[in-house]
């Protein structure tokens, strides 16, 4: 019986493989560049057969209104610091008269401190639930572009030394998941996001310590300047946090419903069946 057999690909499961692959011509293409840029020639691992592709829209929308009203009152919590820091300047100078704006200042400032208390781990939640739904849609985009099981996407923030790169290799193997094989371009905002969190993070522990040890008015002054710096950097960062988050989550809501490569239109053709050996 005549007739032909069509394998497709196992990257990308749309398009035929080569004759002498597994993959199409640009899965293939991307799989030889893999080792060269965001996988690093490192070995990949095996990812479960249970990845179920679900919708990252709603979450990622989510955190970036958490993120935003994070960074809100950080920007609330820098300027209410400086002025607490023209405070005690004044108070330094001998105008005792500023300890009653001082102690107005303060009580606003413990509103906002509480409004961050509730926004900022309530935003730390509903992003890690985002970023491992992320993370598992990339299994079903490319089962075959991860070095990491899916359970570091979690845990991976809360190892000590390996949380300073395992979310960033975890993000940018989810990032070239979620793009087309042909599009390699590096991913700038990924880069941008993960180094203001790390410098985000020295700056804010630095300028608390500072802080903690001012004794002198103006090592106080001082130091409430410093805090408020550091806040307005956590704004710079809760900034591109939003951006990032938002330009991962479209680029997976457009993986989803446009896959690529695409389809090639129409059937197949057939393939003649091979001639009967001529009799001797």
């Amino acid at each position: 019986m005549g007739g032909s057999f069509v394998m497709l690909c196992v990257r990308c499961r749309t398009t035929e493989a080569g004759p002498d692959s597994v993959r199409c011509e640009l899965c293939d293409a991307a799989e030889r560049l893999d080792g060269r840029t965001h996988l690093g020639g490192r070995r990949r691992v095996p990812v479960p057969g249970s990845a179920v592709l679900r919708s990252p829209v709603a979450l990622g929308w989510a955190v970036a209104g958490l993120f935003a009203l994070v960074g809100l009152a950080d920007l609330a919590g820098a300027v209410l610091d400086l002025r607490t820091a023209g405070f005690v300047d004044r108070v330094a100078g001998g105008d005792w008269a500023a300890q009653d704006d001082w102690a107005d200042s303060e009580s606003v400032t413990g509103w906002v401190t509480r409004f961050w208390a509730l926004a900022y781990p309530g935003s730390i939640v509903v992003f890690l639930v985002w970023f491992r739904r992320t993370r598992v849609n990339a299994e079903v985009f490319d089962p075959y572009g991860h070095t990491m099981l899916r359970g570091w996407a979690i845990g991976g923030w809360f190892v000590p030394v390996v949380s300073l790169w395992f979310p960033r290799r975890i993000a940018s193997e989810t990032w070239y998941a979620s793009v087309s094989p042909a599009d390699r371009r590096g991913p700038l905002l990924l880069n941008l996001w993960w180094g203001t969190f790390l410098l985000d993070n020295a700056v804010s522990q630095t300028a608390s310590r500072a802080l903690g040890r001012a004794e002198e008015v103006d090592e106080i002054a001082r130091a409430y300047r410093y805090v408020a710096y550091s806040e307005l950097f956590s704004v710079v960062h809760a900034v591109i946090a939003v951006l990032f988050v938002l330009a991962l989550t479209r680029r997976q809501d457009a993986r989803a419903h446009q896959p690529w490569p695409p389809a090639a239109p129409g059937p197949l053709p057939e393939v003649p069946d091979a001639p009967a050996p001529e009799k001797v």
